[in-house]
């Protein structure tokens, strides 16, 4: 019979072995399908896809170690040279094939063109890229113009000649020579330069010298791994009257012992380095650098093309900076980055002194043409907020898209009448609430220049009826984080009897408001300025005192020389309206008087001191 024939039965069992075998195949390659997110090949696809250009490269890769990833599911960029360039590099190094280089040469080489991530050319800066490479170590792009062809180049050796190859697991860009690493460390650099001979000594004699000769691959802590040095050369310091080392070392090592934290020369050296590697678009985008040196930072600008180094204004007066010298800038080494200065900077001895912010004098506004009236301006308003982001750079809100009801800088005169004055007749704005979506829970500004002290910080404003109840705090999210222990209630207001809640009245005497934490800020009839003219505002009618009040929210303690955040953030109040009429914030140092200077409306200004 059929059934019991063996030739069909041995048929029988093969099928059911192939189709076994098919169902297993099939799963294999819907395992494997998942591994790639396109159909594109994978980077060392590509690399076999290309022979005749990149076949070197493909058998570094592959002796590398590296085959294997780069080969399956990631995201990564590589940047990788022609067979021209990498022959030209193996002659450079004397090798002759690709099979002379050791594993680690290899595995290096590789590591040090190949990012962790997909970065196409539209997140290129002139500047570092904003992931580092496997080897450790950030490249720098840039542009040039080569006979009117405009080209990317890396690190300043190689030219970009085709972008952007997308693939399964990340991004090709093709280079037209093999990228060198830096060898050398930050204080090898430095010293090797023959431009800073000053500065070297004072590294070894201060003991940086060793701490900056650390690869950092060795470096365990993560945060010390990369550092910056932006330093001066020796023609700076002798431009600066230092005609020897011996000349330089007497002025700022106070203490005879220059490895001693204390002594002014390891804090002249602490001053001059920061943790990590800070690019000079680095440094243009942040305000601060934090230097080694204690509390210490280094403020930045860049104006008309130069980026300056503690351009600062201190209490209205402009201390000029000094220049980065671009020229000998951004020179990456084994554990960080070097820059240069044109001239002497140093840590500034400064003491705590009273900061009269006022809190409408922004650059954004400033340049505006009404702002104080410019122009003949009598009124008007300005926006603070406008296509879901503050215009303000020193100004920062919760939630700046749904900020939609009233954040205005409000320049007044006629509104503001002889009983409602603010100084310099301008205000900001600030609409706050807890439960209208459309307002500001909090609102930031950005200080002035803060010495490193104790202080007793005054929110100065117009009183409004339906204002908020407002807490404030200091750097909210830093270490330095504070608040303070005071509730500004915007309600309140001064007058000639005694206060009990919001709205209500203040005794009329100065030391008695300070006493229960209020003061005048706007100057009366009884203060004089320098000349001799009386103040604005009448100071003992009843019932009709100014509503400019002076709140203290409290001490704060400020750790660190630099602009800092105040935050107003609501807390109560009136919810259905809100309206926060700023006008100053005073940090005046805790012991000193707290009633004086005061400030007269009007675009004038004027200020009067303590009679």
């Amino acid at each position: 019979m059929m059934k019991n024939n063996p030739n069909v039965r041995s048929f029988a069992i093969l099928m059911v072995i192939c189709v076994i075998a098919f169902i297993f195949i099939n799963a294999c390659k819907r395992e494997s399908y998942t591994l790639a997110t396109t159909d594109d090949v994978n980077i060392t696809g590509y690399l076999d896809k290309y022979p005749e250009k990149f076949s070197m490269m493909r058998q570094i890769v592959e002796r590398s170690g590296t085959a294997g990833y780069l080969g399956a599911y990631g995201r990564y960029t590589l940047f990788t040279p022609t067979n021209d360039a990498v022959t030209a590099w193996l002659k450079g190094i004397g090798k002759a094939n690709v099979s002379d280089l050791t594993v680690e040469q290899s595995k290096d080489m590789v590591k040090f063109h190949l990012l962790p991530d997909t970065v196409a050319t539209n997140r290129f800066t002139d500047g570092k890229l904003p992931q580092i490479t496997l080897y450790g170590q950030y490249l720098q792009t840039g542009a040039i113009n080569d006979g009117g062809v405009s080209s990317y180049i890396v690190n300043k050796q190689a030219k970009i000649s085709q972008s952007n190859v997308r693939l399964g697991n990340g991004i090709i860009h093709v280079i037209d020579h093999v990228l060198i690493p830096a060898t050398l460390t930050t204080a090898q650099t430095i010293e090797a330069s023959g431009r800073y001979k000053y500065f070297t000594q004072a590294l070894k004699e201060t003991g940086f010298y060793d701490s900056l000769n650390v690869a950092s691959s060795a470096v365990k802590d993560t945060t010390r791994r990369l550092q910056t040095a932006i330093i001066e050369s020796d023609s700076a310091l002798v431009k600066a009257g230092y005609s020897s080392y011996e000349a330089f070392k007497a002025k700022f090592s106070k203490t005879g012992d220059p490895k001693n934290h204390s002594d002014s020369l390891w804090l002249y050296i602490a001053y001059h380095l920061s943790a990590g590697a800070t690019y000079t678009p680095d440094i243009i985008a942040s305000s601060t650098i934090n230097t080694l040196a204690p509390k210490e930072v280094v403020t930045t600008k860049y104006v008309n093309q130069r980026i300056l180094l503690n351009d600062d204004e201190f209490n209205g007066v402009l201390e000029p900076g000094v220049e980065v010298n671009r020229t000998f800038s951004n020179i990456t080494t084994a554990n960080g980055v070097l820059h240069e200065t044109k001239n002497l900077y140093a840590i500034k001895v400064r003491y705590p002194t009273g900061v009269f912010f006022d809190v409408c004098d922004q650059p954004e506004l400033k340049a505006n043409p009404i702002w104080r009236g410019r122009n003949g301006a009598t009124g008007g308003t300005i926006p603070l907020i406008a296509n879901g982001a503050p215009i303000l750079s020193g100004m920062r809100v919760n939630n700046p898209a749904k900020a939609t009801l009233p954040q205005n800088y409000d320049y007044f005169v006629s509104v503001f009448g002889a009983t409602r004055r603010i100084a310099y007749d301008d205000k900001l704005n600030l609409s706050l609430g807890l439960t209208n979506a459309n307002r500001a829970i909090w609102v930031e500004l950005k200080t002035p220049m803060l010495v490193k002290g104790k202080y007793k910080v005054w929110i100065c404003y117009s009183q409004f009826g339906s204002g908020p109840l407002c807490q404030i705090a200091m750097d909210v999210g830093t270490p330095d984080a504070q608040v303070l222990p005071n509730l500004i209630d915007f309600r309140q207001t001064l007058g000639s009897s005694g206060m009990t809640d919001a709205g209500a009245a203040l005794a009329s005497s100065d030391p008695l408001m300070l006493a229960q934490g209020f003061k005048r800020y706007l100057a009366t009839t009884n203060d004089k300025d320098k000349n001799g003219n009386a103040g604005l505002i009448q100071p003992a009618v009843k019932n009709n005192w100014p509503t400019a009040t002076g709140r203290l929210a409290g001490t704060v303690n400020i750790t660190t020389t630099d602009r800092h955040w105040i935050r107003l953030t609501m807390v109560g109040g009136a919810e259905a309206s809100s309206n926060t009429w700023l006008d100053m914030i005073h940090f005046i140092p805790e012991n000193d008087d707290q009633n004086y200077p005061r400030f007269s409306p009007g675009k004038d200004g004027l200020i009067f001191q303590k009679p």
